[in-house]
């Protein structure tokens, strides 16, 4: 099934800022603040285009089971979490 119209450069600016976290989040650290922040902006600068969000949760989504299949539990739960902070209509 083909991806729905969507901007790209949106997704990757955002997937590669919550990867980024995700890396902190491996170190230990706790990122639930800045997470929180970096999707409400991806929201804010999507302007609610549902396919650019739907595309964000996707792409999230692909990455925790990634994470997962690697056995990086905080890595998986920080691209889950953020999934389910993208407002999906």
């Amino acid at each position: 099934m083909p991806e729905p119209k969507h901007d790209e450069a949106l997704v990757n600016l955002y997937l590669e800022r919550i990867s980024a976290l995700s890396v902190s989040a491996f170190d230990g650290a706790d990122v639930s603040n800045e997470l929180d922040e970096v999707v409400r902006e991806a929201t804010s600068r999507s302007g609610g285009d549902s396919g650019t969000l739907s595309v964000l949760a996707s792409r999230l989504r692909e990455r925790a089971e990634a994470a997962d299949r690697e056995g990086q539990p905080l890595v998986r739960d920080t691209f889950v979490q953020a999934a389910r902070l993208i407002p999906l209509k």
